[in-house]
């Protein structure tokens, strides 16, 4: 269903973001726009060609699964035709550094990072987090460092963030992707599936006034 909950993402194999650190020890100051953990909400996606990038590689978009993993493959055109899954979580953060609201795409395992820092924040929003990248820019291996650097009061109805589904998961229905997998391109596609997202590009975080550092625990 594009949607699912934090119990099925077990029931997924593992396979941008807007949110970037491009190389070792890159930081940035976030809050995460959630309350709890239930309000973080794990997508699935297929992957489509989307271009390249200039280096040549090949660019790829996502768009939304139509159906659970315990639904008849007929619900998702998509998934009949053998193309494969993935579930991703897309984070709603607002960059402190930045002065923005930005979508960070990471996979299932961090679904348990998510809890653990939502188990020790209550509500989440209220924390800054620095996130440190630990791993040069390329590196398949790379990791990143949570480390709580102050808290001070927020609402996550203050930060005007846009849903990643409908932004940067395309949100299709079966007669679309039909469309796609018997022409090689959406209905109302004048050239590719970047397009679509550049026409809902258009939004502006509110800024929050940052906070001292009142501790330095890491998760």
């Amino acid at each position: 269903m594009g949607r699912i909950s934090f119990g099925d993402l077990d029931n997924y194999g593992s396979n941008g973001a807007y949110f970037q650190l491009k190389d070792n020890g890159n930081k940035a100051n976030v809050r995460f726009l959630y309350n709890t953990i239930d309000d973080i909400t794990p997508y699935v996606v297929h992957s489509i060609p989307d271009g390249t990038y200039p280096n040549g590689n090949p660019k790829t978009a996502y768009v939304n699964c139509l159906r659970n993993y315990d639904e008849p493959v007929d619900k998702c055109p998509f998934c009949k035709a053998g193309m494969t899954v993935q579930p991703k979580l897309m984070l709603k953060l607002y960059n402190e550094d930045a002065k923005e609201c930005q979508i960070w795409e990471r996979g299932k395992a961090y679904a348990s990072r998510m809890a653990n820092l939502a188990s020790h924040f209550n509500p989440l929003v209220n924390e800054v987090i620095e996130i440190t990248r630990c791993g040069a820019k390329g590196d398949n291996q790379t990791t990143y460092e949570f480390m709580p650097v102050g808290n001070s009061p927020a609402n996550v109805e203050d930060f005007d963030c846009v849903e990643p589904l409908g932004f940067n998961i395309l949100d299709k229905t079966a007669d679309d992707m039909e469309a796609y997998l018997n022409l090689g391109a959406f209905p109302g596609d004048s050239a590719n599936v970047s397009q679509q997202r550049n026409n809902n590009n258009q939004y502006n975080g509110n800024v929050v006034r940052r906070t001292p550092p009142t501790n330095s625990r890491a998760f």
